[in-house]
């Protein structure tokens, strides 16, 4: 990790996120200092430091390959989010827009649907979808480009954390002619979770491009907080997976046999410590679960139970 071989925690403050690229070469670190720092993911090199933010930096997330030009999103604490762009090596911000409290998400939607990226703030009920146009020269403007931002409405409180479901078909281990009528990809899905504890599932009409509940996982109420919400990867099965951690180290995993089947836990278990974030693994066999002062590492044992492989 370069948190571990490169980070200077005294030099660059508190590490508040650390994600890898598309292709895992790079990966990209938000610091309490304001600036995202780019490294190499096999030298733990430092390659690149992006100034810009006047906050902690909370959140980093890269565009998947396909959808460039633009490459890296960072919000920070103020609410600022800021997106980035590299041009014969040097990094540049493209466009900056702002959610209410802090930027608790920013993510890039799979490359199979087009660039989007959807953002959220601590204080805003919002899901605010961003999107880029390419603006043709006319007498009044120049050529070049336009960003977008489509708010929806998500929760009755601020957001805490979403995550993009997979594209993959689910029929894409499947044959014969119900194969052959299956969609070339999974629906337009993200589950978003909120401060007042509610876990939400949407679902887009990608002709329409409205979005609608599809299911709530988790209603609101009281009860320890929800950290972090993360889809698990499909590789072309019909079912479909999402882990939930709480405040009190609660981990969920929700599954749902097939489309348009509910959804119910598979199981769960506690990591005995505060639970702030999730991560899958590319194939979806493992679970990263993040708290202030230790990661833990679960993998699948059978079908449905999941034993603690290692702590990070």
């Amino acid at each position: 990790m370069v948190a571990a071989a490169g980070y200077d925690a005294l030099q660059f403050g508190s590490l508040h996120d650390a994600k890898y690229d598309s292709v895992g070469r790079r990966m990209a670190t938000a610091s309490s200092d304001g600036v995202v720092r780019i490294w190499c993911a096999e030298s733990h090199q430092m390659l690149a430091q992006l100034p810009g933010h006047q906050a902690a930096v909370l959140v980093v997330g890269w565009a998947p390959k396909k959808t460039l030009p633009v490459q890296l999103v960072s919000g920070a604490a103020d609410g600022t989010i800021l997106l980035w762009r590299e041009q014969q090596g040097q990094w540049h911000s493209v466009h900056q827009l702002t959610v209410r409290g802090s930027a608790v998400a920013a993510s890039f939607r799979p490359a199979e649907y087009g660039l989007m990226l959807a953002v959220a703030g601590s204080e805003s009920p919002d899901i605010c979808f961003v999107t880029r146009k390419e603006v043709v020269a006319s007498a009044v403007l120049p050529a070049g480009e336009q960003w977008l931002s489509k708010p929806m409405e998500a929760h009755r409180a601020g957001l805490v954390a979403l995550c993009w479901a997979p594209a993959a078909s689910p029929a894409t281990l499947a044959a014969g002619p119900a194969a052959a009528r299956a969609a070339a990809r999974a629906p337009l899905r993200l589950v978003s979770a909120s401060s007042d504890r509610s876990v939400r599932i949407w679902r887009c009409d990608e002709k329409s491009e409205a979005w609608s509940l599809q299911h709530e996982l988790v209603e609101a109420g009281s009860g320890p907080a929800v950290r972090a919400v993360a889809w698990k990867p499909n590789l072309g099965i019909p079912s479909s997976s999402i882990a939930v951690c709480f405040e009190d180290g609660l981990v969920q995993i929700w599954w749902q046999d097939m489309e348009g089947q509910p959804w119910n836990v598979q199981t769960s278990w506690s990591i005995g410590s505060e639970a702030c974030r999730l991560s899958w693994s590319a194939a979806g066999s493992l679970l990263a679960v993040s708290g202030p002062e230790r990661s833990l590492l679960f993998k699948e044992s059978w079908a449905g139970q999941w034993a603690q492989a290692c702590q990070l």
